[in-house]
Formats: C-alpha cells, structure tokens, sequence
C-alpha cells in the first residue's frame, strides 16, 4: 500500500515538469520550428522559408514570390521591427480568420 502510495505521489509531482516540456501548441510549434536562429523572431530569410514551404505544400509558386513575402511582413510586423514575432504571427492568423467587416453602403437597413 505505502508503494503505490509513493507511487502515485511521485507521478503527481512529475506530471507538471511532463507537460511544461511538451512543445507549445498551435502555432507555436509551427513558430519554433520556423525560428533558425533561436531569436523569439522570423526575419525575412525565415519567413521566406516558410512561405517555400507553404508554397510547395499547396502547389501554389506564387506564394513564395518576394512580392508575398514583403507584402507578408508588412502586414504582420506591427511594431516595425523588420521581424515577426509569435505574438504578431498570431495576431496576424486571428485578422485572417475573422469574419470581414460589413461594407458600407451596402444596403441593408436603408430605404
């Protein structure tokens, strides 16, 4: 009894390192594993990677030209910075989700 006990209390205690190891999840591991360098930040050398691959994965080449990319890091990069960052890539995918605005003029509610 005293065995099992200590058993489950070790397993009790090991479960929280056990999940603060797992990689993030999301976005997040799609971030890490796209960040070479380590920095928290894409540059343009790794978003363009990541846009190849997109690219390749969709069968789309225009996705990876330098007019995407650009057009990419200007949109995503908030503060300017030249890199994004994970808070900005998310920021970036929630926009792109999001339903689109209703347009103006549009008719609805007018005589």
């Amino acid at each position: 009894m005293k065995t099992a006990i200590w058993i489950v209390a070790s397993l009790g205690l090991a479960l929280p390192a056990i999940a603060a190891a797992q990689p993030p999840q999301g976005g997040g591991r799609m971030f890490e594993r796209m960040d070479a360098n380590g920095d928290g930040k894409l540059d343009k050398a790794e978003i363009t990677k990541m846009m190849e691959m997109r690219a390749e994965r969709r069968g789309d080449a225009t996705l990876k030209s330098p007019e995407k990319i650009d057009a990419f890091i200007k949109r995503a990069d908030a503060n300017g910075d030249g890199a994004v960052d994970k808070a900005e890539l998310q920021a970036t995918r929630k926009m792109r989700a999001a339903p689109p605005p209703p347009a103006e003029g549009d008719g609805k509610g007018e005589s």
